[in-house]
């Protein structure tokens, strides 16, 4: 699978004009995203932790589910067909789901919160619930907002805070403006849209800066990452 590192100029000169001996020490720590399909990455650590978010069952995506999948530990910020798959994986991960997956959890050595974002918060349906996580890999905080049927209440936003990595659902229950309304709030330097092939593509046509990654797999690193938000596509 081809993959290629999201990193300025500048911090590739640094690393070329390091000695051998000195060169793994400096160079900036990586953490490796794998889009599987839908809403479904693979985050690998620089330690070789492994989050799975949303696996999806066959035929709810133009893709499959890989093989040989072993996790350590498992997002399901949803319950349906999209989001639930269980099976996929070959091991025991940690799962985080529903109410279990609510508050601030501690698995694979990361942690965990998981903030539940109800449509009706005076009448909360736990089938209607989305779990929107946040965490930190390798010195950058990531969100993965799920599919919200509503957007963030100002409240939500501040519990979790800026981020340096989103992951949008572009397809979905929130509009254009509610999803801009998110990005506003969380100030993230890169987004990840997140859904079928053609939501993305149609999303990406409005957005001002989008890098385009050849293939499904991309290395990002803190040091690099841009100023502006910058969104990145996965080749289908």
């Amino acid at each position: 699978m081809m993959f290629r590192v999201f990193v300025l100029l500048s911090v590739v000169a640094l690393v070329g004009c390091s000695a051998p001996e000195v060169e793994n020490y400096s160079r900036p720590r990586t953490a490796r995203v794998d889009w599987l399909g839908h809403q479904s990455f693979l985050i690998t650590t620089s330690l070789g932790n492994k989050i799975l978010t949303n696996p999806f069952f066959p035929g709810t995506s133009s893709r499959d589910m890989p093989d040989n999948l072993k996790p350590d530990v498992v997002l399901i910020s949803h319950e349906s067909k999209e989001s639930n798959n269980t099976d996929v994986y070959e091991n025991y991960p940690v799962v985080f789901r529903g109410s279990v997956g609510m508050g601030i959890n501690n698995a694979g050595g990361t942690r965990i919160r998981g903030l539940a974002i109800v449509p009706d918060p005076s009448r909360p349906d736990p089938m209607k619930m989305n779990l929107v996580f946040s965490w930190t890999t390798d010195g950058m905080k990531m969100c993965f907002l799920g599919n919200p049927a509503v957007p963030l209440t100002a409240s939500e936003a501040a519990q979790i805070g800026a981020v340096d990595i989103l992951f949008l659902p572009v397809g979905g229950n929130l509009s254009a403006g509610q999803r801009a309304q998110v990005v506003s709030q969380l100030r993230p330097r890169i987004i990840i849209p997140m859904g079928r092939s053609g939501e993305i593509a149609s999303w990406a046509s409005g957005f001002a800066k989008v890098h385009r990654i050849e293939g499904r797999s991309v290395l990002l690193n803190r040091e690099a990452l841009p100023h502006e938000p910058v969104a990145l596509v996965f080749t289908p």
